[in-house]
């Protein structure tokens, strides 16, 4: 149990969720319109819309044990065709989304090293570092990489918890700040607050995660749905407290909030509530939450892709196993290929993308623009997955489940969803504006492999089942 529910969560990352992604919800964003002061209350009702995916998501995993997870939900729900393409689109956008965390992780360690020693040293090099390191974690085993990653989130979530905790035990800014004012709908226009909500629910990526470690699990039909569930709920009212505590440190100022750019890092640095070196304290947190990440995402992505690969619905090569550890080492050698191929490009390309800022003869650092760029194909194709397994579960499930609570469920993750989706979309300035079109182009070539993939194993029934394959033999965790 402790092993799933740290794979949720580490997928989730907390800290770096808090650090990054808050700030969207606030109002940093491409359409400058967030919940400010409400912030809080945003992230409530995002998680609130988010868990009836979950509650599906959970359904399905009392149900089905393969470690294909949301793929084999929805080849269940809406046949092989539907579920194929959607996995070629959800284990696409993971790859992505798992290349990125090392841009990013090089990125903030080359930061630190300057801020902190005055040491420079490149970033590619040390993104080709952490990525050499999470491949042996996913390689030697789940016990291992779930270790890793509960180790990791523990350590850099208590301490911003903690700070978060004493910044309200202080009364936030000059002591006096403490207020409802959060938590009330009225305190700010309807309409920030529904883009609040749209951005607040890409911080709940990945909560799904734990279901892709149904096969190397004693118990998974007991606790994989309890992970899924218990880590929107634990990391839902982490969000809410240290969204509560960055609120009142601003004092009630969204303005402030929002213009500080990273808050976490301006609260832990400043002299109100920190001093410069717990703000490095604090970026070393970021970091290691963000190799969790990294973590998590390379078990649940060489996991699925396993799993389809072994049903003949992805190439033979990616359903290769070690032959002493039993883990992927086809989806593991692909996520590394990707992984590789994107920084050397950045490194080679200058960024790819522009990185210009509204700061004239101010530059974004290299890697930035283009970890943008995949971290919004990725959270976005995720989304998309949310999307299609809420529908088809509303089908797949219709005779397995109370209909009334299988309704709302679906209703709400559709809806929460979709949001996410127009969020990422709308009014996405460059080089964001060219997500929709990457995703579309992968979308269609994902219906192309999937009419290949089906014709090849000649199945003139579409709508049946997938076949169970042998489970991994890898160890219990």
């Amino acid at each position: 149990m402790t092993g799933v529910l740290a794979q949720s969560v580490g997928f989730m990352g907390p800290v770096f969720s808090v650090a990054a992604l808050l700030p969207l919800i606030v109002g940093l964003s491409a359409t400058g319109r967030g919940a400010g002061v409400a912030t809080p209350l945003a992230i409530i009702v995002a998680g609130a819309g988010i868990f009836g995916a979950g509650w599906i998501i959970a359904q399905y995993a009392k149900r089905i044990h393969l470690c294909g997870s949301l793929y084999e939900y929805v080849c269940d729900g809406a046949g092989p065709r539907v579920g194929v393409v959607a996995g070629w689109v959800y284990y696409g956008a993971m790859l992505v989304l798992g290349a990125a965390t090392f841009l990013v992780l090089g990125g903030l360690t080359q930061s630190f090293l300057q801020t902190a020693f005055s040491i420079d040293v490149p970033w590619w090099p040390l993104a080709l570092a952490y990525l050499a390191v999470v491949l042996v974690i996913v390689v030697i085993g789940v016990q291992v990489s779930v270790n890793a990653q509960l180790a990791l989130v523990l350590i850099s979530s208590a301490v911003v918890l903690g700070f978060s905790l004493y910044i309200i035990f202080r009364g936030g800014l000059g002591g006096h700040s403490l207020s409802a004012k959060p938590f009330n709908p009225f305190s700010i226009s309807g309409l920030d607050l529904l883009y609040g909500v749209l951005y607040g629910i890409n911080m709940f990526i990945g909560f799904e995660s734990a279901a892709n470690l149904a096969e190397e699990t004693d118990d998974p039909k007991r606790h994989v749905p309890r992970a899924v569930l218990m880590s929107l709920t634990i990391v839902g009212l982490y969000f809410v407290i240290t969204a509560y505590a960055q609120d009142i440190g601003f004092g009630l100022d969204g303005t402030a909030w929002k213009n500080s750019v990273f808050p976490l890092q301006t609260l832990a640095s400043g002299s109100a509530f920190g001093s410069s070196a717990f703000g490095d304290v604090v970026a070393v947190l970021i970091i290691l939450d963000v190799l969790a990440v990294a973590i998590g995402v390379g078990v649940a992505a060489t996991r699925g892709m396993l799993s389809m690969a072994r049903a003949g619905r992805l190439p033979a090569p990616l359903a290769a196993v070690h032959p002493r550890f039993y883990t992927p080492t086809g989806g593991a050698a692909l996520l590394g290929a990707v992984s590789v191929v994107a920084i050397v490009l950045v490194r080679v390309d200058h960024g790819i993308f522009s990185l210009a800022t509204g700061q004239p003869g101010v530059l974004q650092p290299e890697w930035s623009p283009m970890f943008g760029w995949m971290a919004g194909f990725g959270g976005t194709g995720l989304a998309l997955m949310y999307l299609v397994v809420s529908a088809a579960g509303a089908k797949g499930l219709w005779h397995e489940v109370n209909r009334v609570k299988l309704v709302i469920a679906a209703f709400a993750g559709i809806l929460v969803a979709a949001g996410a989706v127009f969020g990422s979309f709308y009014k996405a300035t460059s080089p964001l504006d060219t997500v929709a079109p990457a995703l579309g182009i992968w979308l269609v070539l994902g219906i192309v492999w999937a009419f290949f993939a089906l014709r090849r194993q000649g199945r003139p029934d579409l709508g049946s089942p997938v076949p169970e394959p042998r489970p991994l033999a890898g160890d219990k965790s």
